[in-house]
């Protein structure tokens, strides 16, 4: 299976569509571009709203894994937001990654353009994306309360990005915006007045979940922190971690760890923490050079009944068992 890597600095929508047609050829065709190439089809197309306000619509159909590499362009005016209306891919910073699904919280990504990230896009994958561009030094447009209120989460140069999901209401605007785009009269028309609501609309939405402190935001701090703490949990089996003792050896609250924690990995700290130290037994008992009692103890289990009783909850058989098929 082959890897596709293709390399963009965040800037212009358009700049996607100039990209892809260096890496893939084929023609350009005034804002967009139409590839296929056997099982690949990529259609992204550029949607200049009004100036420093651009709509990018991308979808993808590939046989292979495609790998793009977003590098920043270190401008804290500029703006993006991602929503996912079809499939899902794996995004990395800093070494860590999250799944980014649509009709999770991680279906809609915020953030600005100020550290470099990657998408990695599964081969036998559908994407379909709707993204807006848009420059919070521009004061005067029609959505300029809409822009102001995404400028409240983006008050210091520091990179910061925001998941969440999408409200029913939301949710039918984007579906329309989706549908508008196959359409071959008024469809440029269509589509910008659906650009214009559903993006106001979401951005109220951001600014009801910041205020109510719903909203899961991850400054570059955040990102380092939780690569810290997911370290020590993939390395420390012997001795039982708390949260508690996580949150204060980290500087933060235990409900903002915990917060945190779910935005990235898209579970509990105690789920990945227990699968964790499984993995760990499983790799130990296939081996052959350690007993279900040495295992179990060292995995922090006094109490070995309650050591096999999850591990077979979460590998599907007893730790017995791993050693004898070994």
């Amino acid at each position: 299976m082959t890897t596709k890597h293709i390399h963009f600095q965040e800037g212009k929508a358009f700049d996607y569509v100039k990209e892809l047609h260096k890496q893939y050829g084929g023609e350009i065709e005034g804002n967009k571009i139409n590839i296929k190439r056997g099982r690949l089809h990529i259609y992204v197309e550029a949607i200049p709203v009004f100036e420093g306000f651009e709509m990018l619509l991308l979808s993808v159909e590939t046989p292979e894994t495609i790998v793009l590499h977003r590098t920043p362009d270190n401008n804290p005016n500029h703006i993006h937001l991602n929503v996912i209306k079809e499939g899902g891919y794996v995004q990395t910073f800093e070494q860590e990654s999250a799944q980014m699904q649509v009709g999770t919280q991680n279906g809609v990504f915020l953030y600005n353009a100020l550290f470099p990230i990657t998408v990695e896009v599964p081969a036998n994958t559908s994407l379909k994306i709707i993204g807006f561009k848009f420059d919070l030094s521009r004061k005067e447009s029609i959505v300029n309360d809409a822009t102001h209120s995404i400028a409240q989460l983006f008050k210091e140069d520091v990179g910061v990005a925001y998941h969440t999901n999408l409200s029913q209401e939301s949710e039918r605007l984007f579906k329309d915006i989706i549908h508008f785009y196959t359409l071959d009269k008024h469809r440029t028309a269509l589509i910008v007045s659906r650009a214009i609501e559903s993006f106001t609309i979401l951005a109220t939405n951001l600014e009801k979940l910041n205020d109510n402190d719903e909203l899961n935001g991850l400054h570059i701090d955040d990102y380092n922190r939780l690569q810290s703490v997911k370290q020590k949990l993939s390395s420390n089996f012997e001795e039982r971690v708390t949260v508690e003792e996580l949150a204060e050896s980290h500087g933060v609250s235990v409900s903002k760890l915990k917060r945190d924690f779910n935005t990235l990995f898209n579970c509990s700290i105690t789920h990945f923490y227990t699968n964790a130290r499984m993995d760990e037994a499983y790799r130990r008992l296939k081996s052959g050079d350690y007993t279900v009692s040495e295992v179990g103890y060292d995995m922090g289990y006094s109490n070995l009944s309650k050591f096999s009783e999850m591990f077979k909850k979460i590998k599907g058989l007893s730790p017995r068992d791993v050693i004898k098929v070994s």
